[in-house]
């Protein structure tokens, strides 16, 4: 059983909400039925204990705060934030052979949307490394948000209306590639999967932004022909933080991109044996979350069954909805402490064409520790 030891919700966490959302109805689980998991009874539970603890924790700023009240609401915001971040918890705890899987990663950028967050390295295992396949999901979405998120807070790249000086066609060279970045990112990280139910800022779709994106730079009276010839001139140029060689031009994307494969799973287990040698563990996650955590045991039935994905979270500040089901089995092949180090350090990144470039969104540094 995970046992927290919580902070109290001070005025700090009001730092680390960009809004006050007040609200309760962020994701509860991804995968409702506990599917493939190394104990998923107490994954079940898990889950069930932490949302009656968020409701207890409404109620008590309900008792505390006049509702609709800017204390009222920063006190909600922070008992779904301690919500999310116990979310993550219960799956270090029950199912920690499943970290790569597309339900953890929607469970942890459930966590960074809901709070706030820009996406860091606050949560294990998260974003899978760029080698991860036992169990892992079709669509790397540590890569995928990470590149969402980083368009609202990198200060990465050229202010196109001061380096354009007035001049049309500079402007519109340097907004092509400012545009493009992200989007390219994505499309080279995951090309076929379907990405309309992760949004992008005031809860638009990806391919809604894309769109919208293109009518944006319609006047462009060379329809962005600076990204034609890849991602050199707009690096070199305009600073702007693609993680690879090839860009995509959103006036003129590939019929099949973005892609309509529902995201699944690969067979098997990311691990079949903890990556440490504790029995107990340290989580701590921002913004006042503390968790000692005992592992369950690995068993042979982890990992069987059918996996669904499904579940709703606001994402961009609207509901979003995911579902979807895969089949997965077993896996004999066991992950040495060693090699999930390594793996640890290159989930950081952005995958593009091979290649890895580093986010720097960390706000505040992950500690899963040995106790």
């Amino acid at each position: 059983m995970v046992s927290r030891c919580l902070t109290a919700i001070s005025v700090a966490l009001i730092a680390f909400s960009s809004t006050a959302q007040a609200q309760t109805n962020f994701t509860t689980n991804w995968n409702p039925l506990g599917e493939g998991c190394v104990d998923s009874a107490g994954f079940l539970s898990c889950y069930g204990e932490r949302e009656t603890k968020a409701e207890t924790c409404t109620s008590v700023c309900a008792q505390s705060n006049t509702k609709g009240t800017p204390s009222y609401n920063t006190c909600v915001d922070a008992c779904n934030e301690l919500w999310l971040a116990d979310n993550i918890g219960c799956w270090i705890q029950s199912c920690w052979n499943q970290v790569y899987s597309c339900a953890y990663q929607l469970t942890a950028l459930s966590y960074f949307d809901g709070s706030g967050l820009a996406q860091n390295s606050d949560v294990p295992f998260y974003p899978p490394p760029n080698d991860a396949s036992a169990g892992a999901c079709s669509c790397n979405l540590g890569y995928v948000y990470g590149n969402l998120s980083a368009v609202s807070t990198s200060t990465q790249g050229s202010n196109c209306e001061v380096i354009a000086g007035g001049n049309n066609a500079t402007f519109y060279d340097c907004e092509c590639c400012e545009l493009s970045w992200p989007i390219s990112n994505i499309l080279n990280a995951c090309p076929k999967s379907d990405l309309s139910g992760i949004n992008f800022e005031n809860g638009v779709s990806f391919p809604t932004y894309i769109t919208r994106i293109a009518t944006q730079l319609t006047p462009s009276t060379d329809k962005c022909a600076i990204l034609n010839n890849g991602t050199e001139t707009c690096i070199s140029d305009y600073n702007f933080p693609y993680a690879g060689n090839t860009s995509y031009n959103p006036l003129s994307l590939p019929a099949a991109e973005p892609g309509k494969e529902a995201l699944s799973n690969s067979a098997g287990n990311a691990f079949t044996v903890f990556p440490s040698a504790s029995i107990n563990l340290t989580l701590t996650m921002a913004p006042s979350y503390t968790s000692t955590i005992t592992p369950a045991s690995f068993g042979a039935s982890a990992s069987a069954d059918p996996q669904s994905i499904a579940g709703t979270s606001i994402m961009g500040g609207t509901t979003t909805s995911i579902s979807s089901t895969t089949t997965t089995t077993p896996s004999n092949t066991a992950t040495s402490s060693s090699a999930t180090a390594t793996s640890t350090k290159k989930s950081a990144g952005v995958k593009m064409g091979g290649n890895l470039g580093l986010m720097a969104l960390a706000v505040v540094p992950a500690v899963i520790c040995i106790s």
